[in-house]
């Protein structure tokens, strides 16, 4: 085979897409795996504690989830839910 000198003519275009994550901080028990396995660190284990006394997760870095849903997956008490939105504002909302 030879290699062939063809180009795309235009690129694809690539769709942004967004992600909100949400956190339940009263199921939430702090067991940390969500923030081990995200591969972008869109998670940390906030200072406050819940009714419970167990430090939660928070979202740190909200606009760099990729919509993975590791962490959705790897929770043990089905605290964390990923969504797709539209745009960049109701990430926020």
């Amino acid at each position: 085979m030879f290699p062939s000198s063809r180009k795309p003519i235009l690129t694809p275009p690539q769709i942004k897409k967004y992600y909100r994550v949400e956190v339940d901080s009263e199921q939430c028990d702090g067991c940390k795996l969500c923030t081990a396995f995200c591969p972008l660190d869109v998670l940390e284990i906030g200072a406050e504690t819940n009714r419970r006394m167990l430090h939660f997760a928070i979202v740190e870095n909200p606009l760099s989830c990729l919509g993975c849903e590791q962490c959705e997956r790897i929770c043990p008490a089905a605290a964390i839910f990923v969504s797709e939105v539209d745009s960049e504002s109701e990430i926020m909302a």
